[in-house]
């Protein structure tokens, strides 16, 4: 029986991961989106070579570094949590007929 909740201890660790890293993405993303955004103002202001241009510019490529980085990891733990939700599904299937 140990091993049965061992196994439902590292799955339930797997989804809580995977649901804080979603949110992670999608603060990461947002936040992405306002620098975008205020260095488009800038831009529109002919304020490239400012400081502040400079800095965002240097945030926006370090942030957009760690989304791609574990953006491909959060889908694939996705992928697999839909693989297992599916194999379910088809075995719950298999037992109702």
């Amino acid at each position: 029986m140990t091993e049965d909740n061992n196994h439902i201890d590292r799955a339930v660790k797997f989804l809580e991961q995977t649901q804080r890293m979603g949110e992670q993405l999608r603060t990461a993303e947002d936040l992405q989106r306002q620098l975008l955004a205020r260095m488009i103002d800038l831009k529109k202001q002919k304020q490239t070579d400012s400081e502040e241009y400079l800095q965002l510019d240097q945030r926006s490529k370090a942030l957009q570094a760690q989304i791609d980085k574990y953006r491909p990891i959060y889908l694939e733990r996705l992928e697999v949590i839909k693989e297992v939700k599916a194999r379910k599904h088809s075995s719950n299937k298999l037992t109702i007929n």
